[in-house]
């Protein structure tokens, strides 16, 4: 497979001019906080991002054209470097700080913890190294809540809609795990894909104020919450809360998970568009008896109906958002099931959310159903194949369930590696942690069993920055990427 290490290059500077722009971003707020020990850290951030980015765009060029295994090597690298770059600003600040920074801060002075950070940010994921949130600078709330919030809708969605990159733009916004087309062109889709995520993080972020936030846990929340990310400003995350608001976040959680196509369509007035589509229709249904089965089975272990916990904690789960109320370490090893297969499943494809996606969910299904239909259809008879109000011919119903069987396989052997991992590396850690872990940063969802933390061995830190990594690209690209070295040198050897 040939290379196009030139290309690649000079389209990895452009996309990494969204951390150069979030650097900036960042600096008032340093200022406004009057946080002066954090102005040099995300200066130096800045100047190594830029000077990587010049180095890289004088380095490469654009070629005729571009295989579309190219473009999703781009998109990978893009997405490990930028995601790199995100635990600088954290590494920096905590050396700053020095032994006068507040031991979560002092954390970061290992660069492990940092590099985790930042792919759980940029990934959206929401696992954390940091033990009490409140005791972070405003300027690394705002970082970590910055990162998911530019995560959540894709780095590519940004570059699209802000620059020009030099590779065919409909391959990098699919291989950002996105379809549908919301306008004539792929740029003027994406600007409205990010109006309307502007228009509802601002909206998010009044509703959490009304609800009873203070203003700055409201715009950080309501950051994280629409991006499905699921950091949080407050310690215990949303446990701190009332009924009101963590209702008022369940609601913002599951906007976030919906695809943007049925968003729009919203906007537009017609206002049944979200009962319509069948992906939604399966995630109200998911919802309601998900919700039910994890208040069943607490009030079995605890004798009490928690309906608010159990709501948030399974609309948290099956949306990736990663937001929790109650200690997940202190759930049976049912409800830890129960939310790992949420976790799995996600929200719909085209949104916010992370996991398989609710429209391979009903792609399997779909198949399942074709091949009982199938046998009972004789020689004359005929099977119409229908994917969400849609008839497919015979080969285009085969492909869509072929595309979902490999990728839920990828999914199982990743989530299976994760699993062998965490349990050989964690201490008297449970089969059930195990998984749940795993789940949870392959689909990009954010809730802990207690895995993540800084005593974790570095091997098991580079393994679920690993799964963010994939899950967050929906693996493909990434093993592509992992793969292209030596297919290239097999193709070089071949050729003697």
């Amino acid at each position: 497979m040939k290379i196009y290490l030139t290309a690649i290059s000079r389209d990895v500077s452009r996309f990494l001019l969204i951390p150069i722009g979030m650097l900036l971003l960042s600096l008032p707020i340093c200022l406004i906080a009057r946080e002066w020990f954090a102005v040099l850290p995300f200066l130096a951030s800045l100047l190594i991002t830029s000077l990587l980015a010049l180095l890289l765009y004088l380095l490469g060029k654009k070629p005729e054209s571009v295989p579309t295994k190219q473009t999703l090597i781009s998109v990978a690298l893009s997405w490990g470097l930028i995601a790199a770059i995100g635990g600088l600003p954290l590494w920096f600040t905590a050396i700053a700080m020095g032994e006068a920074a507040p031991s979560t801060v002092r954390d970061f002075t290992e660069l492990i913890n940092a590099l985790f950070e930042g792919f759980s940010g940029f990934t959206s994921t929401g696992l954390t190294m940091v033990l009490s949130e409140s005791d972070l600078p405003a300027c690394l709330q705002w970082w970590r809540s910055l990162m998911e919030w530019v995560g959540g809708l894709g780095l590519i969605v940004f570059a699209i809609a802000l620059l020009e990159p030099l590779q065919d733009q409909y391959a990098l916004y699919q291989a950002e795990t996105r379809q549908a087309r919301m306008r004539l062109t792929i740029t003027r889709t994406v600007r409205r894909i990010c109006i309307i995520y502007a228009l509802y993080t601002a909206a998010s972020v009044v509703l959490f104020r009304v609800s009873g936030m203070d203003w700055w846990p409201a715009i950080n929340h309501g950051m994280t919450a629409i991006s499905t990310g699921g950091f949080s400003v407050t310690d215990d995350s949303m446990s701190v809360y009332g009924a009101f608001t963590k209702m008022a976040i369940v609601l913002v959680m599951v906007v976030g998970a919906i695809a943007f196509e049925q968003h729009d369509k919203f906007l537009k007035g017609k206002l049944f568009t979200l009962w319509r589509d069948r992906q939604n229709r399966l995630m109200w249904l998911l919802l309601i008896v998900g919700s039910a089965a994890v208040a069943a089975q607490q009030y079995s272990t605890s004798a009490q109906f928690a309906w608010v916990d159990s709501i948030f904690q399974w609309t948290s789960a099956l949306t990736t958002c990663g937001f929790s109320t109650q200690s997940i370490q202190l759930m049976s090893p049912t409800n830890k099931l129960l939310l790992s297969l949420a976790m799995v499943i996600g929200g719909a494809a085209g949104s916010t959310a992370g996991g398989v996606k609710l429209s391979r969910v009903l792609a399997l299904g779909e198949g399942v159903s074709w091949h009982f239909c199938k046998l009972g259809l004789t020689s004359h008879q005929a099977y119409i194949r229908r994917i969400n109000q849609k008839t497919l011919s015979p080969d285009q119903a085969s492909r869509q369930v072929e595309q979902a069987a490999v990728l839920l396989v990828l999914w199982l052997v990743c989530l299976l590696s994760g699993v062998l991992v965490l349990i050989r590396l964690v201490p008297n850690g449970s089969v059930v942690d195990a998984i749940f872990e795993s789940a949870s940063a392959l689909g990009a969802a954010g809730l802990s069993s207690g895995i993540s933390s800084p005593s974790l061995h570095w091997l098991g830190k580079c393994a679920l920055m690993m799964m963010m990594w994939m899950g967050r690209l929906e693996i493909i690209p990434v093993v592509i990427l992992l793969t292209a070295p030596f297919s290239y040198v097999l193709n070089v050897f071949g050729r003697r």
